[in-house]
C-alpha cells in the first residue's frame, strides 16, 4: 500500500494536531507491512518524529504551510498531483480536518471533534461556517473518516447520518516523557514559577473553560491552609479573541494566576512532571491529551466528567461536572490537599495510560486505510 499522509500540521503551532499527527506517523512506522510505503508532505520547519526519519520507506517533501485555504486548494492537490504524474499514485490520503480538492486517490479523513458544530459561539463566524459546511460535505465524500475515540464516532455517525461502517476509531499516543532540562526550568522560574501549583496545558478556547477554573481555584486557595503558597499556571495560546480568563484572575493576588502563553516541549515537560495536579475542565473533547501526557509522568488530574473524558480517563482521574463552580471549587480543594487521593490517581494513571500505545494507534490506522483503498477500489 502506498500512503500519501499530509504533516504539514507538525511545525504549525497548533499542539493538539501536531501531537495527532506525530502519533499516528510512529504507529504507521511501527505497523506498515512488507510493500507498504509512506509518502509525507511536511512543513519546512517541522520536526518530525525520528522513527520515520531514517527509514528507507518513507519518502518527505517539504513545503513551506499556508494558511488554512489555501493549503487544501492549492499546496495540498498540487503535491499529490505531481506523485501521479510521475507514475507515483498514492493508494490512499491521509488529511486531516479537511480533505483536498480533487484527489487522485481514496482519502481518509481526520475529524478530531464536532465543537464547531455543537458549540458555534466559540468559532469566528467566517471559521465556523468553513468548518459546518465543509466538513459536513466531505465526510460524506470520503472512503473513511478516521476520528479519535468512539464519543467521536458516534457523535459524526448521529450528525452526519453516516453508515457506521465508515467510521473508524484511531486513538491518540501520549508522547512519550523526555528527561526534563535544567535550562527549562530556569526559565520558568525566571518567570515566576514555582512548586507547589496546578497546571492547565492547552489552548485558551472558550470550551476549554478555563476561567471557571480560574475562579473556583481562587475561591478554594484560601479556605485551605496547605493552599496559601499555591499558585495556577495557565500553559497555552488564544486562538481567538477573548478575554474571559484573564477577567477572572484579575483580582488574584500577584503571582497567584500566571498566563505564560505557548511553550515549548522542553518547558511543558517540566509542568507536567512538577505540577501538584493537572486541571482539565473542557466542556467538549473529542479525546482529551493532556490528561494523558499527566497521567504518563505520575501526575494526577481533575477533569471534566462529559463527551470523551471519561472515556479516555476511566477511573484515573477525579472527573467534576465542569459547569457547576461549587463541585469545581470542591474538587480543586480536594486534589490540592489531599496525598492519598493524588497518590491514588497517580498509580491509576500510570495503568491507564499505558493502554494508548504507539502501536494501538498505528494497527488501527493501518486497518482504517486498508479499508478505504478496498471500499473504493
Amino acid at each position: 500500500m502506498i500512503i500519501a499522509m499530509d504533516a504539514t500540521s507538525i511545525g504549525s503551532g497548533l499542539g493538539g494536531d501536531e501531537t495527532l499527527v506525530a502519533g499516528m506517523l510512529r504507529g504507521l512506522a511501527m505497523m506498515m507491512l512488507p510493500g507498504d510505503s509512506l509518502r509525507l508532505l511536511a512543513s519546512v520547519d517541522g520536526r518530525l518524529p525520528q522513527e520515520i526519519t531514517g527509514d528507507e520507506r518513507v519518502s518527505i517533501d517539504r513545503v513551506i504551510r499556508r494558511p488554512g485555504i489555501a493549503h487544501f486548494t492549492l499546496v495540498l492537490p498540487r503535491w499529490l498531483w505531481s506523485m501521479r504524474s510521475a507514475g507515483r499514485r498514492p493508494d490512499v490520503i491521509v488529511t486531516n480536518t479537511h480533505a483536498p480538492l480533487f484527489p487522485p486517490a481514496p482519502v481518509a479523513l481526520m475529524v478530531t471533534d464536532l465543537s464547531f458544530l455543537h458549540l458555534p459561539a466559540g468559532y469566528p463566524r467566517v471559521t465556523r461556517l468553513r468548518l459546518q459546511i465543509a466538513v459536513r460535505r466531505q465526510v460524506r465524500q470520503v472512503a473513511a473518516v478516521l476520528t479519535i475515540s468512539q464519543f467521536c464516532r458516534q457523535d459524526l455517525i448521529d450528525s452526519y447520518s453516516l453508515d457506521p461502517d465508515k467510521v473508524h476509531v484511531v486513538p491518540l499516543t501520549p508522547d512519550p516523557p523526555s528527561t526534563p532540562t535544567q535550562a527549562a526550568r530556569d526559565r520558568l522560574t525566571a518567570r515566576g514559577i514555582h512548586q507547589p501549583y496546578l497546571v492547565y496545558l492547552g489552548n485558551l478556547h472558550p470550551r476549554k473553560n478555563v476561567a471557571r477554573g480560574i475562579r473556583a481555584f481562587l475561591a478554594a486557595r484560601p479556605q485551605h491552609e496547605s493552599m496559601s503558597g499555591m499558585s495556577l499556571v495557565i500553559a497555552g495560546g488564544r486562538w481567538f479573541k477573548g478575554s474571559e480568563e484573564e477577567l477572572a484572575a484579575a483580582a488574584a493576588p500577584s503571582g497567584v494566576v500566571t498566563f505564560l502563553g505557548r511553550v515549548d516541549d522542553d518547558e511543558r515537560e517540566v509542568l507536567l512532571r512538577d505540577a501538584t495536579a493537572l486541571l482539565y475542565l473542557s466542556t467538549f473533547e473529542g479525546f482529551g491529551l493532556p490528561p494523558l501526557e499527566a497521567m504518563v509522568r505520575g501526575t494526577p488530574v481533575l477533569a471534566a466528567d462529559r463527551t470523551a473524558i471519561p472515556e479516555v480517563c476511566g477511573d484515573a482521574a477525579l472527573l467534576v461536572d465542569p459547569m457547576d463552580e461549587r463541585a469545581v471549587e470542591s474538587a480543586i480543594a480536594q486534589i490540592a490537599t489531599n496525598p492519598d487521593l493524588r497518590e491514588s490517581l497517580v498509580a491509576n494513571g500510570v495503568t491507564r495510560a499505558g493502554h494508548y500505545t504507539v502501536a494501538r494507534t498505528g494497527t488501527a490506522l493501518r486497518s482504517a486505510l486498508a479499508v478505504a483503498v478496498v471500499g473504493r477500489g
